[in-house]
């Protein structure tokens, strides 16, 4: 894994960034322009197209994970997480819902796991 300081700051990876391309600005901003106070690693879409055009091989993606591993997730991002462990989907749903889901495109039914487990896999710390 190549390290950031190893940028040569030439833009290719905000150039081919989705989200820098709708106005948003990812962790490529910041090594594009590491004075740049304007950016997220929670905006990153994980397309990879960063490393793809990365001249010298930046592990942006690293870079993003490290970063996401030490910044707490926006609020809704936690509400998604939540929802995507109990349903595998991020908007809410209910069983019911779920089942008529399932049943229209052929698939067996599924029981969501109780809200418990679900806070406890999101919330438990690592020591404990």
């Amino acid at each position: 894994m190549k390290h950031p300081a190893a940028c040569i700051q030439c833009g290719d990876c905000v150039e081919v960034c989705p989200v820098e391309k709708v106005g948003g600005h990812a962790i490529v901003t910041f090594l594009a322009d590491p004075d740049a106070a304007d950016y997220s690693v929670w905006l990153c879409t994980i397309c990879w197209r960063c490393h793809q055009v990365c001249p010298t091989g930046v592990d942006i993606y690293g870079l993003m994970m490290e970063r996401r591993r030490h910044e707490a997730a926006p609020g809704g991002y936690q509400t998604a997480f939540e929802r995507v462990l109990r349903s595998g989907l991020a908007l809410p749903i209910s069983q019911e819902e779920l089942d008529q889901v399932r049943a229209a495109w052929g698939l067996e039914p599924v029981e969501l796991p109780p809200a418990d487990l679900v806070h406890i896999l999101l919330h438990k710390s690592p020591s404990e």
